[in-house]
């Protein structure tokens, strides 16, 4: 059908037929082009404007305003029927703006690298109507929640922060952290406010459905998601996790959890970048980047709610060659030479498995072996000590609260959120201080695998070898001898036959040299290997726990270049939902579901046959217009308008030539 023909018939108010619509808007989108160039640079590929990169664009509701956010600090604001730059703040922050949420038609606000969330009036830009405080690290996404009338800012801190922007106390906005975890990247609300996806570092999402922003620090308070998938993936019965199996459950009836951990037969996802979700809410779209770090990953998961209760299909461990058969008893320490021969492996690395393959632990860097694991931390002094220098060291409080910690306290999983800025930071305060804090950010975790049994055998054994330099002859030190050799590592790892595990009680570092300026150091000037002692221990029995699996969520995927690596380009949805619009190298690509841009699929029969094989995303048009990578991109809400900009700060209109 033409399209006059189809113009023609929606006048005289004829029913649409089967399929008219979908031809008719493949026509539409399939003709869209560049037609207006902002800041072109006279087409130089290595010139930056005066704003920098524009890492996010967004529209107004209405669609008649576009505000770009740049990387030196600036705001950007576009009339979107002319196309024309109306107004610029140049110090919007005091570091790069990473992205724009419109609250209303004149409201809207900005995070920073700054750490700081700012609140704009569009009828008056000449300052900030509040700023917000309350990320300790760069804040890179803002959501708006219209139900409870939250703002919802997330941060590489891995706090997610609602704040009451309605309410106004002496000490400023009424805000609250309702969740924390580790490798945080992006977290987005569903267009009606029921669902929160946050996307990670870890290779996985996390979706949360019944939202209830009010009691989600209640609902999910000490629920790790990184520990949950670590033992999904290990098939190994993790207590300390397992304890959080309701969140999963039907039965809480608000925030439950989800995980999304389903990707394509290639692609082996380490760090989801980038997340949008439909204009309608049913799927999400990500972008990733693979382990091989040589390609990036746009893939489709649908978000609905599975019908049944995911709780009660369970992967029995007991069947499984992993389970753990761990039997209280008595505890023999195997003489060193005889642990050798049993295991000629023991200073290899630790090997696990994770999604479809092997992997082992590994460095960024070739040339150089993985480095090794993080040392516990400090061992716990005095209760004088602590209080005579409370004021000069903000580390010791965290000391104290080791030294309070239980005897059944078994740390045996390591955690560390520290950013390359927060490193810098550490070095320079090490270096004037004249203090080591090398791993003062470095935090234990009690999974619960071990039993108290098994710190009754470290303390025996630190006592044993109380005497013993973990840093060779020419770095002992009587005064730290205790330090050091408090510091140990005790791993649980399984037989080869899949036996009965043992425990390893690992000697890991001593304190860091003060020649090191308190920073940590890399495999290569890492202190010498250190031999592994090994204690055989019986532990409690887990016979028939059951480790749940997570449901299939798979529908659309396609690979893309990896092209601007340490940028993280952003895609989109077009309005009707029907396209997306993904960064492809100096360009973009747009992408459909079909080859005749038919919509996301509605019934569930149709969902199923989907999530059983997985399709690629079909390429309805491609466009090159820039002259450095495409950052990002951005539809408009009323009308099939798209805009787009890149690393030199070019931003770019398109719009259908029928």
């Amino acid at each position: 059908m033409s399209l006059n023909r189809w113009i023609q018939r929606r006048e005289y108010g004829w029913p649409l037929q089967r399929g008219d619509r979908d031809l008719i808007m493949h026509r539409v989108y399939s003709s869209i082009q560049d037609h207006k160039h902002w800041n072109d640079l006279n087409n130089k590929p290595n010139q930056v404007s005066e704003f920098g990169a524009v890492f996010n664009l967004e529209f107004s509701p209405e669609g008649n305003v576009l505000v770009a956010a740049c990387e030196k600090k600036s705001i950007l604001l576009f009339d979107a029927i002319t196309t024309k730059q109306t107004h610029k703040i140049t110090d919007a922050h005091s570091d790069n703006v990473n992205c724009i949420k419109f609250l209303d038609d004149r409201m809207f606000a900005t995070c920073s690298d700054d750490t700081t969330v700012a609140l704009w009036d569009l009828r008056y830009l000449k300052m900030k109507v509040r700023s917000l405080h309350g990320h300790s690290n760069w804040v890179k996404n803002i959501e708006y929640s219209q139900n409870d009338k939250l703002l919802v800012t997330s941060g590489f801190d891995g706090s997610i922060f609602t704040w009451d922007i309605n309410s106004h106390t002496e000490q400023g906005l009424i805000y609250q952290k309702v969740f924390h975890t580790s490798g945080l990247m992006r977290c987005r609300l569903s267009p009606d406010g029921s669902k929160l996806v946050i996307c990670s570092t870890g290779g996985y999402l996390m979706i949360i459905h019944s939202l209830d922003l009010t009691t989600l620090h209640k609902d999910l308070c000490g629920f790790r998601p990184s520990m949950y998938r670590l033992m999904q993936m290990g098939h190994q019965y993790i207590p300390q996790a397992a304890k959080f199996d309701h969140v999963f459950s039907k039965k809480q009836k608000k925030n439950r959890v989800e995980l999304v951990t389903d990707f394509p037969e290639d692609n082996d996802a380490e760090v989801v970048l980038a997340l949008q979700i439909h204009p309608c809410g049913h799927s999400i779209l990500s972008r990733n980047i693979s382990y091989d770090e040589k390609t990036e990953w746009s893939c489709i998961h649908n978000i609905n709610e599975e019908p049944g209760d995911i709780t009660e299909r369970m992967v029995d461990t007991t069947s499984s060659r992993r389970k753990r058969k761990l039997t209280c008893g008595s505890n023999d320490e195997l003489p060193n030479h005889l642990a050798d021969e049993e295991s000629g492996d023991s200073t290899d690395e630790v090997r696990y498995n994770i999604s479809r393959r092997q992997r082992t632990l590994r460095s960024r860097l070739t040339g150089r072996t993985a480095p090794p694991p993080p040392p516990p931390p400090p061992p716990p002094i005095s209760s004088s000590s602590t209080s005579s220098s409370n004021n000069a060291n903000p580390q010791n409080n965290d000391q104290q609260q080791v030294a309070n910690r239980p005897e059944s306290f078994v740390p045996d999983i390591w955690a560390a959120e520290v950013t390359v800025e927060e490193r810098a930071i550490r070095q320079n305060r090490a270096r004037t201080s004249n203090s080591v804090t090398g791993y003062n950010y470095v935090y234990a975790i009690s999974s619960g695998v071990l039993p108290a049994a098994a710190a009754n055998l470290a303390t025996a054994q630190r006592n044993s070898t109380g005497n013993a330099s973990l840093r060779g002859s020419n770095n002992t030190n009587s005064s730290n001898n205790s330090n050091n050799n408090s510091r140990r590592r005790i791993s649980l790892s399984l037989n080869n036959d899949g036996e009965s595990p043992s425990i390893r009680l690992r000697s890991s570092f001593s304190d860091l040299d003060p020649s090191n300026d308190g920073s940590s150091t890399s495999s290569s000037d890492s202190p010498p290997p250190i031999p592994i002692e090994r204690i055989r221990v019986r532990a409690c029995q887990y016979g028939g726990r059951q480790i749940f699996q997570n449901p299939k969520k798979l529908m659309y995927y396609i690979v893309e270049p990896n092209k601007g690596k340490g940028f993280i380009k952003e895609p989109c949805f077009s309005a009707d939902g029907r396209i997306i619009c993904s960064p492809y190298d100096n360009g973009i690509r747009l992408l459909g579901f079909t080859d005749t841009c038919s919509e996301y699929p509605r019934h569930s029969s149709a969902i199923e046959v989907i999530k059983r094989e997985p399709r690629p995303l079909v390429v309805i048009k491609e466009i090159k217009v820039h002259q450095n990578i495409v950052l990002s991109t951005k539809f408009s809400p009323r009308e099939p308008l798209l805009v787009t900009g890149c690393k030199n700060g070019k931003i770019v209109w398109y719009h259908p030539n029928l």
